[in-house]
This record gives C-alpha cells, structure tokens and sequence, in this order.
C-alpha cells in the first residue's frame, strides 16, 4: 500500500536526478511492477494497438515516462550575427536527452526490449526577453516522454538496451509483416538566427516605402537550419545502423524578434527546427509475412507519430485497413480459444 512505504531519502533522490537518473520513488514503483506482486498497470495504447502489438510478438509490461525540465541560462551576445545559436540548440538536445536517457532507465527496470507508442510532449515554458541584443537568454525548455514498455525478443537490440520508437502499434505490426524491425528514436532541433531581415516597429511607414519582393536571407536560413538538422539527424541514423527513416516529423517555426538596439528599423528572425523520427532496418534472416498489405507500403503509409495525416491513395488505405481488422480478429479469436 502507498501508505504503508518507506519515507524516501529525498536529497538521495535528488542527486540521482541531477546525475540523469530517475527518482528512487520511480524505482520503487518499477521493482513492484517487475516482481511477484505485479498489478494491473495503465498503458496508453489503444484496444487496436495493444491486440495488433501482440500479434507482432510484443508482451505490454508497463507504462514508462521520462522527463527533463532544462533552463537556459545567458546566452553569449549574438547581435548582428546570422548563424546558428549552438547554446540554444544544444539546451533542447539536451533536455531531450536527458527524457530518452530516463525512459530507457525505466524500461532497463523491467527488462524490456522496447517501448512503443511514445508520446512525446516538447515545450518551452519560459521564452527569453531578448530586449538586451539577444544575450538574456532565460529559456526554460520541457520535454517529456511518455510509453509502453514490452518483451520483444525478436527485436534487435544490445543488452539492457531497449529500442524505443514512437511507432503505433498499428505501425510496429506493419514494419514487422514485412520483416523490419525499429532500431533507434531520433531526435534533432536547431535554432537559427537572421540578423536585420525585416521592417521593424520603428521603421517608415510612407506608402512609397513598401517593397513587395522575397525576404531572401529569411528563405535561406530556413533551408540552412533544416539542412543542419537533416545533417545531425542522418548521423543519429547511422549510428544505430538504420536502413531508413520513417515517420519524419518535421517542424518548422519562424519567429519575428527584436534586434535589440534602441530605435532600429529592421527586426531579426529566429527559425526553430525540430525534427522526430524512428530508424528501421531489416531483421536479419527473416523473411517478410504472407499478408494483403501494398508492396510499397513504407512510403505510402504515414509509419510514425500519430497524428491526423490521410493517406492520399484511398484503396492503399482500404486495403491497410482490411489487413489490420483482419489480424486484429485473428488475435482475438486465439486469445477467446487459449482462455477456454
């Protein structure tokens, strides 16, 4: 009972957070989850996904979260510069980091080969002033992770590693009907600034003034800060030796700042990219399932974050569909006939 707990040493706690370990209350709760005594535990995933995450050899075990809450403080005086802001950049990455690095604590707790349908929750509780040039910083960023722990044997991965995806359970059944696996969750975010690229406040405001053309320096430094994401995020992808890509979710914000200096005419553009996505490859020595699914169904399903994209082709989508109801039912049927 919650009542009946120990008192939890909290500056013991705390250290191991600081440490980038989780809570020794969240390893408390993950002991009860793993041992003899397991009870019924929440999970996020859906009727559809949980069925068709068993008939993809997916045990559920428990849900499990990361967090990291990650303060920005002064920033190095950027004014009248064009180019990335790495100190920025490098907070979000870092705060996302932290979460993945948690998630995967808990799920190692209970010995899990992956987590899946991860939600993910990025935020930026505090936004910097930027009245003082741009060197004020006091961003506070907040990333979260959120999943589904489950025993996976035939995913590939290294000991007390687990292979964490934002895949739906829909989406895992699908890569594993036609013999791949997910092999890494990877994570990029730039911040890039463009230094006196628009009309400010305090610029003329005559008719004649008015120019109606491409800001290009605002266009470029948007293909920069994605191409310095892409760039980062391939390497990710390398690194866990991922064949492909897939559920890219690509973010781009722009965002108008002040410049900083008192009464100037043109104001700064920070862009903000943010980029998601689950490295797949194949399994070794497994062939792909008999099934009704499109042969080319990688790139015309959208396998990745849910979200509430369509798919273009409305027979590719039937047909999906169709295959996944079918699966669903089969599972069911075999789970109403093993409990007779």
């Amino acid at each position: 009972m919650a009542g009946s707990r120990k008192p939890i040493d909290w500056k013991a706690s705390l250290a191991r957070v600081k440490k980038g370990g989780i809570p020794l209350r969240a390893e408390e709760r993950l002991a009860e989850e793993r041992g003899p005594e397991k009870r019924l535990f929440t999970s996020d995933l859906s009727v559809s996904e949980f069925v068709l995450c068993r008939d993809a050899g997916c045990e559920p075990i428990s849900q499990v979260m990361g967090s990291s809450i990650f303060h920005v403080g002064q920033i190095p005086d950027y004014k009248g510069k064009t180019a990335e802001i790495t100190t920025i950049s490098e907070g979000h990455r870092t705060s996302r980091r932290n979460a993945l690095d948690r998630l995967q604590q808990e799920a190692m707790l209970l010995g899990a080969d992956a987590v899946v349908g991860v939600h993910l929750r990025d935020r930026m509780i505090t936004m910097g002033s930027r009245g003082k040039g741009g060197d004020d910083g006091g961003e506070v960023l907040e990333f979260t992770v959120v999943g589904t722990a489950v025993k996976a044997p035939w995913i590939t991965h290294a000991p007390g590693q687990a292979i964490v995806t934002d895949l739906s359970g829909q989406d895992l059944w699908a890569l594993a009907q036609d013999g791949y696996e997910p092999c890494g969750f990877l994570f990029e975010f730039c911040r890039y600034h463009v230094w006196h690229v628009t009309p400010g406040v305090g610029g003329s405001n005559r008719l004649q003034d008015i120019k109606h053309e491409e800001l290009a320096p605002a266009s470029a430094a948007v293909e920069k800060a994605r191409t310095i994401a892409a760039t980062k995020l391939l390497a990710q992808a390398a690194a866990v030796q991922a064949e492909f890509v897939v559920g890219s979710d690509l973010t781009i914000d722009v965002r108008e700042v002040p410049c900083g200096s008192g009464g100037c005419e043109l104001d700064d553009l920070d862009v903000d990219v943010s980029w998601f996505g689950t490295g797949v490859r194949r399994i070794p020595g497994r062939r792909p399932a008999s099934h009704h699914l499109p042969p080319l169904i990688l790139s015309m399903m959208p396998l990745g974050r849910r979200s509430e994209t369509e798919i273009s082709a409305e027979d590719d989508k039937d047909d999906i569909e169709v295959a996944a109801e079918e699966a669903e039912e089969a599972a069911l049927e075999r789970d109403e006939a093993s409990g007779e």
